[in-house]
């Protein structure tokens, strides 16, 4: 008996490691929203990336940023999930290994959120907001390349 109840334990512990480690993932409101959108808040370059569960290219664009703060520690990456906050989004930054502070809608309308992350977004995915750490600001639909990423960062 002894036996089965240390068994449970090391169980319950090692599931509560495993909860612990996923990201944790903040419901986003419009107030919250508008600031996170605000060039005037980024000293560094930084990446906001807008993705959905159901988007394959998405989670290539989150892949390939998770790769690109790698190789570039000085840049920032803030994720938002255009739907509201489940486990699955949990798993699927820790699979993705994508570092950053992770965001998903919170209870207001989905379309009040969108129009006060980027009032020119017409809800395609991905779309990354990009910072330059000085004020400037850029806004891109589709997969976005290292590359580009970097040059639109004043990178490179």
């Amino acid at each position: 008996m002894t036996h089965f109840f240390s068994r449970c334990l090391y169980s319950l512990c090692l599931i509560a490691s495993l909860a612990c480690a996923q990201p944790s993932i903040e419901a986003l409101n419009k107030e919250q929203a508008r600031l996170l959108v605000d060039p005037g808040q980024y000293r560094q370059p930084t990446l906001l990336a807008l993705w959905s569960l159901e988007c394959a290219y998405c989670k290539k664009n989150l892949a390939q940023f998770g790769e690109l703060l790698r190789q570039h520690p000085g840049i920032q990456l803030i994720t938002l999930a255009s739907e509201p906050a489940a486990s699955a989004h949990a798993e699927a930054l820790e699979k993705l290994a994508v570092p950053g502070r992770h965001f998903a809608y919170g209870n207001e309308a989905p379309e009040a959120l969108a129009f006060a992350i980027d009032p020119n977004w017409r809800g395609e995915l991905p779309r990354t907001l990009l910072f330059d750490g000085q004020g400037g600001r850029q806004a891109l639909s589709g997969v976005i390349a290292p590359q580009r990423a970097l040059q639109l960062l004043g990178l490179e």
